[in-house]
């Protein structure tokens, strides 16, 4: 064998011990690739329950606010027609108040007492 043929099988072995130093270290690269996915597939499993159920959850809330918020509009449409149905009767008492014929009974209410008393 030459001195050719050595550096020539020097290198040759080199190589392939390279190459197997380079798939070993992709073997591990990918068995560590894969437990990093494992483990994510398994950490992502429990958040998206959590996730629809607070999805609910939040759907859930969001129909009774709006129930609430119609439930307070009707309370103060009905308050509104009550207050307005108050000012009328204010309005109609303070007009009767100030008629001549309510000032006359409320004088014949005072006399006529008096007057039955003097009898």
């Amino acid at each position: 064998m030459t001195i050719a043929d050595q550096d020539y099988e020097k290198l040759l072995t080199e190589v392939i011990n390279e190459v197997n130093a380079v798939r070993n270290k992709y073997d591990a690269f990918s068995q560590y690739t894969e437990s990093k996915i494992a483990d994510y597939v398994n950490e992502r499993k429990p958040l998206n329950d959590r996730i629809e159920q607070l999805m609910r959850d939040l759907a859930v809330t969001n129909a009774q606010r709006a129930q609430i918020q119609s439930e307070l509009v009707a309370g103060t449409v009905r308050i509104d027609k009550l207050i307005m149905q108050r000012d009328k009767a204010r309005s109609r008492v303070k007009f009767l108040e100030a008629s001549r014929a309510y000032r006359l009974e409320q004088k014949l209410r005072s006399l006529v007492p008096q007057f039955l008393r003097s009898k």
